[in-house]
């Protein structure tokens, strides 16, 4: 295990950018070694297809800050590995618009699974009202950070 205690006067000095991204590599190790066929950025692909209905590739696009033909690259992967289906809808220049497949609704809800329990792990030694807090600011941090 990594050591991350730090001198005191330096913690103050770290940006909170550093904990974030930090936090993010340790989440995507933990994908790595629980997951074989499914990325650790895979499920943030799948996640907002999961909680935007009728997202098409270029909303994904715009919503995860990557290029379209990034997003259909991975797309192609997901749909091929049986986890995102691509439908076209008619009558709209043939907009493609994503869903998950019931193994990517299980995948992703075996991801979420273990996500909520790894959290539960970290958070188990404060209160509700420091988590609801904590996860306040960090959507605050988040919407703000899009801003840029």
């Amino acid at each position: 295990m990594v050591d991350l205690n730090f001198d005191e006067a330096r913690l103050d000095e770290m940006p909170v950018f550093y904990f974030i991204n930090y936090i993010n590599l340790i989440h995507d190790n933990f994908l790595k070694d629980n997951f074989n066929d499914i990325a650790p950025r895979d499920f943030t692909y799948l996640s907002n297809i999961y909680y935007h209905e009728d997202l098409s590739q270029r909303e994904l696009a715009d919503l995860l800050f990557v290029s379209e033909s990034n997003v259909a690259q991975i797309i192609k992967r997901l749909e091929k590995n049986g986890y995102v289906k691509r439908d076209v809808v008619k009558d709209n220049n043939g907009k493609k618009i994503l869903s998950l497949t019931d193994k990517g609704e299980s995948a992703f809800n075996s991801l979420l699974n273990l996500i909520v329990e790894f959290e539960s792990k970290l958070f188990k030694d404060y209160s509700a009202e420091d988590k609801d807090k904590f996860r306040e600011m960090i959507h605050d941090y988040c919407e703000r950070a899009a801003e840029y």
